[in-house]
């Protein structure tokens, strides 16, 4: 396979690696990654995290939502239930959280800036129904970027993550089952702009197990320079991904493209879901090599190092929201809860407070000058 290296606009303060003649940024060897990973890693210190990490400082995961912001929620709730309104139709101005909104700042900022991720505790398990609990999530999720769309005709808000048994046919969909999911990113093929954000918000949890882990990309790269450096490169390689079903437009062809890792504006992204790169590859006619089959099976081996991992089990009415774009996440095997088992509604966000945001003239000019 060829190594095309995904570094297109990337890093250009930093005027390392070279140019081909399609001006595209190629890198020249480990030593240039790792100049750029040292760059990067001194921007985001605060990515450079083990589990350790979590017990040794006093880095604030969990916020619990304030008395005033429940009042504002039930006052939403009673507005949208005078009005008639649903998931599908509501709108920012129908559900406002002023007071949430003094908090959004600084959570915003471990996301993009920090750790990558915070679990709030909206305390809200028993107290709504599950259509007003979707709402709610929607209306937090609101706060901390622009919701995507899950699936062309329908998921259009949030996705329910929840085991679909037998009905389930498409290998891709990770979540859809009660068994131990992988550590992936968010591809949200549909876009070709991933999602910033992810958000899992626990509506009812199993009886034992589905505990949620995150890995650091960073962390997934020290591990790589330290101990197989000659695979290093191969991560930084353009895949094919096999797009989930639902995730298909008529008009596109079913894989995406994608490198695992790169970096792009100043940051160390990772990209990845093992079980869509082997059926992307096949659909594009084209197959692993030998080096590329080995640094993905030492990949799958790091990230599952629990000494690399924080892991956290969400309770109902908890909301997870992380970085898709700088870190993995996974989830381990549960089993049934009673009535319907375990339920988390899932939360797509585009950033809309830097860089373009969500502005489409922003976007467009952004993507002429990469191109440049």
């Amino acid at each position: 396979m060829k190594f095309e290296p995904a570094l297109t606009n990337l890093n250009r303060r930093s005027g390392v690696g070279l140019k081909n003649e399609s001006g595209i940024q190629e890198l020249s060897s480990v030593h240039s990654l790792n100049n750029l990973f040292d760059q990067t890693s001194s921007i985001f210190a605060n990515r450079n995290w083990t589990s350790d990490s979590f017990k040794k400082t006093d880095i604030n995961v969990s916020t619990c939502l304030t008395k005033k912001t429940h009042q504002e929620i039930r006052q939403a709730i009673e507005f949208k239930n005078a009005n008639g309104l649903t998931i599908n139709n509501i709108t920012q101005e129908d559900f406002r959280l002023p007071s949430f909104a003094d908090e959004i700042i600084q959570l915003r900022e471990k996301l993009d800036n920090g750790h990558g991720f915070a679990v709030i505790d909206t305390g809200l398990s028993n107290q709504i129904s599950e259509e007003n609990f979707e709402i709610v999530g929607w209306a937090i999720c609101n706060y901390f970027g622009k919701i995507i769309r899950q699936g062309i005709d329908h998921d259009q808000r949030f996705f329910t993550v929840s085991d679909k048994g037998k009905s389930n046919t498409d290998p891709t969909r990770i979540g859809a089952s009660a068994k131990r999911s992988a550590k992936h990113s968010d591809n949200g093929c549909l876009e070709p702009r991933p999602p910033c954000y992810l958000a899992l918000f626990c509506f009812q949890a199993s009886n034992n197990g589905g505990e949620n882990t995150i890995i650091s990309a960073q962390t997934v790269f020290k591990t790589f320079a330290k101990e197989r450096p000659d695979l290093l490169p191969h991560l930084f390689k353009t895949y094919h991904f096999r797009s989930p079903q639902a995730h298909v437009w008529p008009s596109k062809g079913p894989t995406i493209q994608k490198p695992i890792l790169e970096f792009k504006h100043d940051e160390l992204m990772i990209h990845y879901a093992r079980v869509m790169i082997r059926p992307g590859m096949e659909m594009a006619g084209l197959s692993l090599s030998p080096n590329e089959e080995e640094a993905l099976e030492f990949l799958d081996e790091v990230l599952e190092r629990p000494e690399l991992n924080f892991m956290t089990l969400l309770k109902p009415g908890q909301l997870l929201v992380m970085n898709n774009l700088a870190f993995l996440h996974g989830r381990e095997a549960f089993t049934p809860g009673s009535q319907a088992g375990r339920s988390l509604k899932r939360y797509w966000m585009w950033r809309r407070h830097i860089g373009a945001g969500t502005d489409p003239a922003l976007l467009d000019l952004s993507d002429l000058q990469q191109k440049d």
